[in-house]
C-alpha cells in the first residue's frame, strides 16, 4: 500500500509516512527532509493535529492514536519483520572473530540483536544505541568514537567521530541507507551522518548493506556512494530491472531474505 494515499497532500502524506515510521520528529528533521521552512512544517503539524492524525509537541510531531496511525503502526511491524529478516541474513554471513564497522539506524539495530551469537567481535560503531545492545556480550570489544551525539537515533557525528573511524579497516561494515537511486546511487538524508558512513565505506573489505523494499522508492538527499562498491545487498523483495542489472554487472551478490519461515 502507497503511503501517498492518505491525505491526497503529498507533502502532508510525507509527512505522516515520516512519523509513522520513526514515532517522533523534531520540526528541523521535517523541514529538512520535506524540504520546505519550519515554518511550513508548523503549519502543517496544526493541520493534521487537528484532523486528529499527529499529535503536536514542543518541538515537533509524533504518532496519533488514531485510525489512520493505526494503519502505520501495522506496516510499521510488517517491516519489522522483514527488517529482523534481512538482519538475520547479515548475521548469518559474518564470520565469528571479524571486525566490524556498524552505522546507524533501526535496521541496523536489528542486525546488532542478530549478532549477539557471535563470538569474538570487534565492533566499531558510532551509534549509542547499538553499543548498547553489543557491549554486554563479554566476547565482544566494542569501540564507539567521541563526536557530537544526536537526540533522535543515538548517532555520533562530527569530525572527531570521522577520524576515529578513519583509524580502522574493518572486514565487515553493515549499513542501511535513506534511498536506492535507479541508477545504484546511495543516498542518506543527513550529510553529518553520510560523512561517517562513506568513511566506513572506504575503510572496509566488504560492504554489507541491508535495504527492504522501501527503499527502492524513497528519496534522499545526500549521495554517500553507489551499489557497485557494496559486496551484497540483504533485502526482502528483488530490485526493479534497472538496478539488478547494475548489481549483476557488477558482482554484488543479492541474498533475499524470506519472513515467511
Amino acid at each position: 500500500m502507497s503511503l501517498t494515499e492518505l491525505t491526497g497532500n503529498p507533502r502532508h502524506d510525507q509527512l505522516l509516512g515520516l512519523i509513522g515510521e520513526n514515532g517522533y520528529m523534531n520540526i528541523e528533521e521535517l523541514a529538512a527532509l520535506l524540504d520546505v521552512s519550519t515554518q511550513t512544517v508548523r503549519r502543517d503539524i496544526r493541520k493534521l493535529s487537528e484532523q486528529g492524525l499527529v499529535s503536536r509537541h514542543h518541538g515537533g510531531a509524533g504518532r496519533a492514536s488514531s485510525v489512520v496511525n493505526t494503519a502505520f503502526e501495522q506496516r510499521e511491524m510488517s517491516w519489522t519483520e522483514e527488517k529482523k529478516a534481512i538482519a538475520q541474513a547479515i548475521a548469518d554471513y559474518i564470520p565469528d572473530g571479524s571486525t566490524v564497522f556498524i552505522t546507524i539506524g533501526t535496521t541496523v539495530e536489528q542486525v546488532a540483536h542478530a549478532l549477539l551469537n557471535h563470538n569474538h567481535l570487534r565492533i566499531i560503531t558510532n551509534c549509542l544505541r547499538i553499543a548498547h545492545i553489543l557491549y554486554k556480550n563479554p566476547r565482544f570489544e566494542v569501540m564507539v568514537p567521541g563526536g557530537t551525539l544526536r537526540p533522535h537515533n543515538g548517532g555520533i557525528i562530527g569530525p572527531s567521530a570521522t577520524a576515529f573511524v578513519a583509524g580502522f579497516r574493518a572486514d565487515y561494515l553493515v549499513t542501511s541507507v535513506g534511498a536506492i537511486e535507479n541508477d545504484g546511487a546511495l543516498m542518506e538524508f543527513d550529510v553529518n551522518e553520510a560523512s561517517v558512513a562513506k568513511t566506513m565505506m572506504a575503510h572496509s573489505r566488504n560492504i554489507l548493506l541491508a535495504a527492504d523494499h522501501t527503499k527502492y522508492h524513497a528519496s534522499a538527499a545526500v549521495e554517500i556512494g553507489n551499489v557497485s562498491q557494496v559486496t551484497a545487498l540483504f533485502t526482502d523483495e528483488l530490485p526493479a530491472a534497472g538496478l539488478h542489472k547494475i548489481l549483476k554487472n557488477n558482482q554484488v551478490e543479492i541474498v533475499k531474505a524470506s519472513t515467511s519461515d
